[in-house]
């Protein structure tokens, strides 16, 4: 039997499986909820089946809408291939490219470094996402991404750029007030400020200076949280206490901090330029990707 459904339903059906609730899906498509809803029960009348279970923090696929959405992924992924194909024809790159980032490498970061890139291409329209969720780049929420590492993502190829080292900071104010740490227990009797544990934290062990010199699972209590590296280093300057920043942030050099602990062992935190298999021959990709790799060559 033949069903005669549009695409745009197909592809409505698949940012809300993958999102997992109308109200997210409206985020992404940036069309009202009641549109979306709509569109999904007429897609599941002119299937003839149940594409989700109702429940209440969202949505469930049903076993059809399993099957649905296995379909539809591969159909995004030859779409975006054709895509690339069309409108990459012209020798020089050229286009909208969207780059997902976190909060941190978007806010103080990133204009650092793609200053040139920007100049070298200047038919490239970038546009840069700043989250420290991860942002699906299947369903082109970006096209690319600068971030750590994303596990259980076969579909994406993801290479390493640089490393982040990171180390404790102070304001000389701060550490004249307070005293100097000496060895890491002293931590105990300092201001840390900390990444904080309520949001969304794509560094894994970024609060480290909360538990490095304690007993195995216990933690000190952070005196400042603030979910930004800038608020961090604003609230450093103030003399405040001290935060955890990586060696390479912009501007650190000239900030007036002095290093903590310098002799302690430190986390590092690899980044790495992450897309999706099927842009791999997209010449806006591969231009930015070489650039960065370029840039930052033999710095680790």
């Amino acid at each position: 039997m033949k069903v005669n459904t549009d695409w745009d339903k197909f592809k409505l059906f698949y940012y809300v499986a993958k999102s997992g609730s109308f109200t997210a899906a409206e985020t992404v498509l940036n069309i009202t909820q009641p549109s979306i809803s709509r569109g999904i029960h007429l897609l599941e009348h002119q299937l003839k089946v149940k594409l989700f279970e109702r429940v209440p923090r969202g949505l469930v696929l049903t076993k059809q809408g399993e099957t649905l959405l296995q379909a539809t992924e591969k159909a995004f992924e030859e779409f975006t291939r054709a895509e690339v194909l069309m409108l990459e024809e012209e020798e020089e790159p050229q286009g909208s490219l969207k780059i997902a980032t976190t909060m941190a490498i978007a806010t103080v970061w990133i204009m650092y470094h793609i200053s040139d890139f920007i100049r070298l291409y200047p038919k490239l329209n970038l546009t840069i996402i700043g989250n420290d969720e991860q942002l699906d780049l299947k369903t082109r929420e970006a096209d690319v991404s600068i971030r750590p590492f994303m596990d259980n993502h076969p579909g994406l190829i993801q290479e390493l750029l640089f490393t982040f080292h990171l180390k404790l900071y102070a304001s000389k104010k701060y550490l004249e007030d307070y005293g100097v740490p000496k060895k890491p227990e002293d931590l105990d009797n300092h201001k840390l400020i900390v990444f904080g544990y309520d949001a969304a934290n794509p560094y894994h062990d970024i609060n480290w200076p909360l538990k490095i010199g304690m007993p195995k699972g216990l933690l000190r209590e952070p005196y400042l949280c603030i979910n930004t590296s800038a608020g961090m280093r604003q609230a450093a300057e103030e003399n405040h206490g001290i935060i955890a920043l990586a060696a390479e942030y912009p501007g650190l050099e000239t900030s007036g901090f002095i290093e903590v602990l310098p002799d302690l062992e430190k986390p590092s935190i690899p980044i790495y330029y992450v897309y999706p298999d099927q842009l791999r021959e997209s010449k806006r990709v591969k231009a930015l990707g070489n650039y960065l790799k370029e840039r930052f060559k033999v710095k680790d």
